[in-house]
């Protein structure tokens, strides 16, 4: 079910249902987007309007805790956070199980060559059909464009970070064909292990940005410093006193 979260539209699944429609895109054969929503993505929507235009058009919009925890003093409380580090946690061993392939697309080539070795370990009946670092659109994007287009993945996930990863999902969502493409972020650097996830106390607590922060300061505190204050105003200006917000 799509509810609305400040203006913009986010869906209120549970995991089990998340992988239930993952599944049902990819036995479809049709191109699907599924989009994160969190604190940082609230603040990149508020300001560039390309991007919400593309969150109309997702097939998914699934949200972080921080947004179901709010949406709980809204009319329309969220179902469960289903997504980031958690979503690709569970996707793996999910597509390992049910046989769909993946396509990694993002981060740096040291990273990549992380996550695959643990993939390898821990995932071994995965099917990964391909995967290339982030760090090639100044170059040109075709054959990258044909290396996708050639292994014919049935998800791929790609770690750009926002709004780069929506922008370069729907610029090339047609001449892909993937059923399943996802914006991940830095998932990439949790998944192969060279970042510590947030223990689940506190993801359920709602203070997984304070983790991040706390991890990598130097990468998160002006992005914070300015995203968190700012959904809680609008939060409590637009969510809870009322006041609607006016169009420019």
């Amino acid at each position: 079910m799509r509810v609305d979260f400040l203006g913009f539209p986010v869906d209120s699944l549970d995991m089990r249902d998340v992988l239930q429609r993952v599944d049902g895109f990819i036995c479809s054969g049709k191109r699907h987007h599924i989009m994160v929503f969190n604190a940082n993505k609230f603040w990149l929507m508020r300001r560039k309007s390309r991007l919400v235009e593309i969150a109309q058009q997702a097939d998914l919009i699934l949200p972080e805790r921080v947004v179901v925890m709010l949406s709980r003093f809204l009319r329309s409380p969220l179902k469960s956070d289903v997504a980031g580090v958690a979503l690709a946690n569970e996707l793996l061993p999910y597509c390992e199980k049910k046989g769909h392939s993946i396509y990694f697309l993002g981060a740096r080539s040291e990273v990549l060559e992380s996550l695959m070795n643990k993939v390898r370990r821990e995932h071994p009946a995965l099917r990964v059909v391909g995967y290339h670092h982030g760090y090639f659109l100044q170059d040109g994007n075709e054959a990258v464009l044909e290396e996708i287009k050639a292994s014919k993945p049935d998800v791929l996930l790609v770690a750009f970070g926002s709004p780069l990863q929506e922008y370069w999902i729907r610029d090339h969502f047609d001449e892909i064909g993937v059923p399943v493409s996802i914006g991940v972020g830095g998932s990439f650097d949790v998944l192969a292990g060279l970042k510590k996830d947030a223990p689940r106390w506190i993801r359920k607590s709602g203070f997984e940005w304070l983790y991040r922060l706390i991890q990598d300061p130097k990468r998160y505190w002006k992005r914070y410093s300015i995203i968190i204050p700012f959904l809680l105003v609008t939060f409590l200006i637009e969510g809870i006193f009322g006041f609607e917000r006016r169009a420019h």
